[in-house]
């Protein structure tokens, strides 16, 4: 199908968030680095993904108002979309294995694993087409929406994906015949509302819980809230809604609990008394012979739950050699009392005190494994069973699995007494054989089933035997609904209940979809609210950490400069410094400046310049009020004079508030010995050029001489090139 491996190769492992660069922040473009997941982490995330689905889905399950996998919130439609989004679509086999598993319609039969099939099929689709157009408004590096993209990643990841999986779902159980037509509109409105309602409250809730390296991505939990109780008002109102729907199912229960009853449980008994003519059959006769024996079963054992009759007569050890060789002689084959090994093939039976082998059998042409002389004493349970039945002198009901294709069975174990010694106290000893009904339980209820199906109830059929012991149960009853109804029958041994039930999805009502309408609108205006709360709480805190980094460059440049660096607020109060400045005090006034301290709240040393103090205030005085001020000032420091350039100035905040000022101060004292030795050259070339009248040569070029230390002293050029005044 595919012509190139290469590019699906990319597009399942390119998609995982790639940690940020440094060629990211300069603006510059290059390929992002490929990180894959390893294998065993792929295993490990899709083993995650796939029991989170599932368990997700039993809790969904639990709380649905209309049938099937459609509810009012479906949480593993948040989940999937949510873990493609942050670990990427190489997890689509986690999702499909959690959806196939989770179907409610998956049975061991080829319609049942079809149906899970395509339903995980449309739930892998969803996810895949939901995680798609969602990260093209997603920041990825954050897992935060885009700020102005909070609605365009709700719908496209919530009611417009979800159009998916309730279209293959639905369209595929009524392809199959699992979905009546008349409600496959509802029962895809339903499904994909509570998709739609679990992607927009699910998904952006993990995507604020999952962890995150990136600074100021940690999520504010305070935005969780909303949509934790969201979600669970949502969650209340539909139980609420249910148990509502139910009361009003309950006037139309009786009716239906009656003809459910009467057509499919109180006639289970009447398909197994036929069984019983059987022992009749075989009390009243002397000898039966095989032809006799499938000439009366002929009908019994046509009916579809029954798999097989047997006839096992008892043989005790003394009678084994000439049972044997009677059966030997009406048949060609071999026949003896046989048991299996270990791979279900026949061997002949060990000695015992007496055998159960099978002697006559309603075998079908297509049977697997042929039961004629395998004894039935051989085996622990139906030896239990028969033992039970001998003592009781009446039939025992067990589950047995009698073959690898024969598994839990229902036996029935018949017991056939000697009429005349049926009073003696040696039951064992007056055992004739055993008529076993082996019966297909499943079909057995099939009929109690459908019905039940149909009626739109719960039901449960639990065996208990004599002793109290639960031997059979058939059905299901949900955990939060108590039984409406039970009735008992008597079966063999045991006695069966059925317990019965008002189904969940009852009735739909105007009421129920407003809710779910409801539902969806809430979740959405929720989502929206805290994404965008989320996106605002990422932008600031970008705004506030590009001012931090602003403050942090200015704090080192100030650091790093060799100026004389000092800010004060309108309170002259000391704001900010550098080790230039500190040295500078330290020096002239003897003191060591700290910040929030007044500027000259701290007295100068005894002997120190307290003019050159005062000056200062009144020098930043004039820069609060918003002058400019530049002055020069020679200073002794280590006994040297040096010489500084001080400039004061308003500091003014953005709406034009003076909120302090700076006082910076440069050395200018080599400026300054250099303009001195460069004025004294000039001085003398002056001198030189009035000796020299009359020289022009010499003239011109004392002139150019001047040009050039005038130029050297940053002043402008006093001749032109030939020597005239400018």
């Amino acid at each position: 199908m595919f012509t190139d491996y290469h590019p699906l190769t990319r597009y399942f492992t390119m998609d995982a968030p790639q940690p940020r660069t440094d060629h990211q922040h300069s603006g510059e473009s290059h390929p992002q680095p490929i990180t894959p997941i390893r294998s065993f982490q792929w295993v490990g995330y899709n083993a995650a993904v796939a029991l989170l689905y599932f368990i997700t889905a039993k809790a969904s399950l639990l709380i649905y108002v209309s049938a099937g996998p459609a509810s009012p919130i479906w949480l593993p439609a948040g989940l999937t979309v949510a873990a493609l989004l942050i670990l990427g679509r190489r997890l689509w086999p986690g999702v499909f294995l959690g959806a196939f598993l989770s179907d409610p319609m998956l049975t061991p039969t080829a319609a049942g694993v079809i149906a899970a099939s395509s339903y995980a099929a449309g739930v892998t689709v969803q996810a895949l087409l939901g995680a798609t157009l969602a990260r093209a408004y997603l920041d990825r590096q954050a897992l935060s929406v885009i700020p102005g993209r909070e609605w365009h990643f709700l719908f496209s990841a919530g009611p417009l994906a979800c159009l998916m999986s309730p279209t293959i779902g639905a369209s595929s159980r009524y392809l199959m015949g699992m979905l009546p037509a008349e409600n496959v509109a509802q029962q895809w409105l339903g499904w994909w509302a509570g998709d739609s309602i679990g992607v927009v409250l699910i998904a952006p809730l993990l995507l604020l819980l999952w962890p995150n390296s990136q600074p100021g991505a940690r999520p504010r939990y305070r935005l969780l809230l909303p949509l934790l109780m969201t979600t669970i008002l949502l969650v209340a109102g539909s139980l609420t809604l249910s148990r509502l729907e139910l009361a009003e199912a309950r006037t139309n229960f009786s009716q239906q609990v009656k003809t459910l009853t009467e057509l499919g449980f109180l006639t289970l008994k009447e398909k197994i008394s036929p069984l019983y003519a059987v022992q009749s059959f075989f009390s009243a006769s002397e000898q039966v012979t095989e032809a006799e024996f499938l000439r009366f079963n002929k009908h019994i054992s046509n009916q579809p739950h029954i798999v097989r009759i047997d006839w096992a007569p008892r043989v005790s050890a003394d009678r084994r050699q000439a049972f044997e060789t009677g059966m030997r002689e009406q048949d060609t084959g071999e026949f003896a009392i046989s048991t299996v090994d270990q791979d279900w093939q026949k061997i002949r039976a060990p000695a015992g005190d007496d055998y159960y082998p099978v002697q006559f059998s309603t075998l079908s042409e297509d049977t697997a494994f042929n039961p004629l002389g395998l004894d039935h004493g051989q085996f622990d349970d139906r030896r239990r069973a028969i033992n039970t039945a001998i003592r009781s002198g009446e039939a025992t009901a067990k589950i047995i699995n009698l073959h690898p294709s024969l598994t839990d069975m229902l036996v029935l174990f018949i017991p056939v007494l000697e009429p005349e010694n049926s009073q003696t106290s040696d039951r064992k000893d007056v055992v004739k054989g055993f008529v076993l009904g082996i019966i297909d339980f499943r079909q057995l209820f099939l009929p109690l089933d459908l019905a039940a199906r149909e009626n739109q109830l719960h039901y449960r059929v639990t065996g208990f035997s004599n002793s109290g012991d639960k031997t059979l149960q058939v059905g299901a009853l949900p955990t939060e609904i108590p039984p409406a109804w039970s009735q008992s029958i008597r079966v063999a041994d045991q006695i069966w209940r059925l317990d019965m039930a008002i189904g969940n999805n009852a009735i739909s009502h105007v009421v129920r979809w407003s809710f779910i309408g409801f539902s969806l609108l809430a979740g959405l205006l929720v989502s929206f609210a805290v994404l965008s709360s989320r996106a605002y709480q990422l932008a600031s805190y970008q705004h506030h950490q590009a001012m931090h980094n602003s403050r942090e460059l200015l704090s080192a440049i100030i650091e790093s400069a060799d100026d004389q660096v000092a800010a004060v607020d309108t309170e002259f109060t000391l704001t900010v410094f550098n080790p230039a400045y500190v040295e500078f005090v330290q020096q002239v006034f003897e003191v060591t400046p700290e910040v929030g301290q007044i500027i000259d709240g701290v007295p100068p040393k005894s002997g120190a310049n307290v003019e050159y103090a005062g000056e200062i205030r009144n020098n930043i005085k004039k820069a609060l009020v918003g002058a400019a001020v530049k002055t020069s000032k020679k200073v002794t420091l280590a006994d040297q004079t040096r010489v500084f350039e001080v400039y004061y100035n308003p500091i003014i905040s953005t709406d034009g508030t003076i909120i302090g000022a700076t006082r910076i101060a440069r050395d200018i004292t080599s400026q300054r010995e250099l303009e001195a030795s460069l004025q004294q050259r000039l001085d003398e070339l002056r001198r030189w050029q009035k000796t020299t009248l009359g020289r022009e040569s010499r003239t011109l070029e004392l002139k150019r001489e001047v040009n050039q230390l005038l130029l050297q002293m940053g002043k402008t050029p006093r001749y032109d090139d030939r020597g005239e005044i400018l």
